[in-house]
């Protein structure tokens, strides 16, 4: 259980009567070519519009709010869940619904953050004045220069884009690696500026292997066989602790 079979079943391909197959050289090949998009990304991000944003995201009192179309739906949604998961409140916004009622949830207080490799995505362009009619701040984080997105929002990030992996320069997979990266590593700092402990971290996830690791030294300090009670109440402070600090 949870390995492959030695060979597949795959259905031949019906032009050579034979299963088709990927050289190790061309994979290798392919690997080396997305890490220099990477690189490239590293060496022509502008830290001071990195760092600009993080503070804005640092200081926000409301909500971060994050919002994307396709695959840069899917990346924002991910960076939403990864700063809920560091005790710091965001939400991901779909574009679509926002303007079916759910826009409902943003206010003055917060930051919209909308995500586009192109910075031309009609429902992002449509969501924005209606989030800005609510009074959250904009920022845009896109790939290509001079974009309509970037052009209507309070703050732009560019993420430096050399090309994408796909040997037609279409599908989008090295635009959103390094979405991710971006979004996961100011998380990261974030967490850094907030002074976030691991046992604060832990509270987060009581059933991943951080919390059950936070649980056993609760057991191995108090000495007690029902250690569930203690960490229960401690998780039960401190959310009461969050809610009344707001």
């Amino acid at each position: 259980m949870g390995s492959l079979p030695p060979s597949l079943d795959l259905p031949a391909d019906p032009k050579h009567g034979q299963q088709r197959q990927i050289d190790e050289s061309t994979l290798l090949n392919l690997f080396k070519a997305q890490q220099n998009h990477l690189n490239y990304f590293f060496r022509h991000l502008d830290l001071s519009q990195a760092l600009s944003f993080s503070q804005t995201l640092l200081n926000t009192t409301g909500t971060i709010f994050f919002s994307g179309v396709g695959k840069s739906g899917f990346v924002a949604n991910k960076i939403s869940q990864t700063l809920v998961s560091l005790g710091i409140r965001a939400s991901f916004l779909n574009p679509v619904d926002a303007l079916h009622g759910d826009i409902g949830a943003l206010s003055s207080l917060d930051v919209l953050v909308l995500f586009s490799k192109s910075g031309n995505t009609d429902e992002l362009l449509r969501l924005v004045p209606c989030a800005r009619a609510k009074g959250a701040y904009l920022v845009s984080v896109t790939s290509v220069e001079g974009n309509s997105l970037a052009s209507v929002c309070d703050m732009n990030v560019h993420l430096p884009l050399e090309r994408e992996l796909c040997p037609f320069d279409l599908a989008p997979v090295t635009s959103t690696a390094i979405q991710m990266v971006f979004g996961d590593t100011v998380a990261i700092a974030l967490m850094g500026a907030r002074n976030l402990t691991k046992e604060e971290y832990a509270t987060n996830h009581p059933a991943g292997r951080i919390g059950k690791s936070l649980i056993f030294k609760v057991r191995l300090k108090l000495g007690i066989q029902n250690f569930w009670l203690p960490t229960m109440c401690l998780i039960y402070c401190r959310f009461w602790n969050s809610m009344l600090a707001r």
